[in-house]
């Protein structure tokens, strides 16, 4: 990234501060088949991020880009638009605090360079030592500790799962479905006798 990029992503996540949210990430994105790059960004809060924040954040920006666009080189000769969004439930990790504020969740790592044979980890999120990514994984049988080079991470990403309905509902209520029914169609006896 050139000192123009540097400047304008700086200039851009100063902006998405100042409105009280968290810059995940800036950068430019070619659509397949289209002359036109997207200008991404993408802002996260803790309460989450909703159409209202991208749009506060998407005029905020376009008031400046608007206004500063002659100093950045790189907008002067392409054609662009703006895509403002949150980094939604399987949120990327781009820098390494992102690795160490999701420490225990489950993450999707994807590499430049084969590491023990594979380019994809799947596992649990055990930290950051120096400029290392620490995965817990399951393979053969039990959990293994591997130790990533951050450099060597072409992408990443949170992993979101869906419960199951019947574990949601036996978690929730310490019950089957199943029980629950029968206790039920017994209480509905009780009331006709």
């Amino acid at each position: 990234m050139n000192n123009n990029n540097l400047d304008l992503v700086s200039s851009i996540e100063k902006i998405i501060l100042r409105l009280g949210y968290e810059c995940v990430n800036v950068a430019f994105k070619s659509d397949f088949g289209s002359s036109r790059v997207r200008l991404q960004i993408l802002i996260d809060s803790i309460g989450g991020i909703n159409v209202d924040d991208c749009e506060r954040v998407s005029k905020n920006i376009n008031a400046f880009l608007d206004k500063h666009d002659e100093s950045f080189a790189q907008l002067q000769k392409i054609s662009y638009y703006l895509e403002v969004s949150s980094p939604g439930l399987e949120r990327p990790l781009f820098k390494l605090d992102d690795y160490v504020r999701f420490v225990d969740r489950e993450a999707k790592i994807r590499l430049s360079e084969l590491i023990d044979g594979r380019k994809n980890f799947t596992g649990k999120l055990s930290g950051v030592r120096e400029n290392n990514i620490l995965i817990l994984i399951n393979e053969n049988g039990g959990e293994i500790l591997k130790t990533i080079p951050f450099e060597l991470i072409k992408s990443a990403n949170l992993v979101f799962r869906f419960e199951s309905e019947s574990k949601t509902e036996k978690n929730h209520s310490g019950k089957s479905r199943k029980n629950h029914a029968k206790r039920h169609s017994q209480s509905q006896e009780d009331l006709r006798i």
